[in-house]
């Protein structure tokens, strides 16, 4: 039930920020519009960027879990996918008072998205470099800003901003 109740809390942000402005969705909107009870929201989350955070990490995770090592081009795809799902509130949310929480989202999720395919990718007979973390932060940061960047052009090419990253820094193995 608890699955059910957080995903339809979601479903009903992503369908109001639709019509709605990022800042001018509630919690009263969003139990409204899913007919669930605010203390069935509070009961599973603090406020709505803990959802949103809940629903990015759930997502990369699921993704991360189903990478293959060497399968970068596949990876890569469906974390577009996830990029896609969200994109509207990436736009919203980016033009509004919560910039920071987007950019960080956005860091967040795709430095576990990097970090999780080199780890797998790496040998296990191979100690990562000593300077993985920070090259995965710079790739991360690095793509966060790129993406907000994207936002500001009318259609979104996050594929293009995945294949860039990866000729540029020629990390990712097809």
């Amino acid at each position: 039930m608890a699955s059910k109740a957080k995903n339809a809390l979601l479903e009903a942000f992503l369908k109001l920020i639709e019509t709605e402005a990022f800042e001018k969705i509630t919690v009263t909107s969003l139990v409204e519009q899913c007919g669930i009870s605010r203390q069935t929201f509070y009961y599973h989350f603090e406020d709505i960027e803990q959802m949103l955070t809940w629903a990015f990490e759930n997502e990369t995770q699921t993704i991360c879990n189903s990478q293959v090592a060497g399968k970068w081009t596949d990876s890569a795809k469906a974390y577009i996918a996830l990029l896609n799902k969200y994109d509207l509130m990436i736009r919203k949310g980016a033009q509004s008072p919560h910039f920071v929480f987007i950019f960080n989202l956005l860091y967040n999720s795709f430095y576990t998205f990097i970090d999780a395919y080199i780890q797998k990718t790496q040998s296990s007979k191979t100690p990562l470099n000593k300077d993985h973390t920070f090259l995965v932060s710079c790739l991360a940061a690095s793509y966060a800003g790129l993406v907000v960047k994207e936002i500001q052009k009318p259609e979104s090419d996050y594929e293009g901003l995945l294949e860039k990253i990866t000729n540029a820094f020629n990390v990712m193995p097809n």
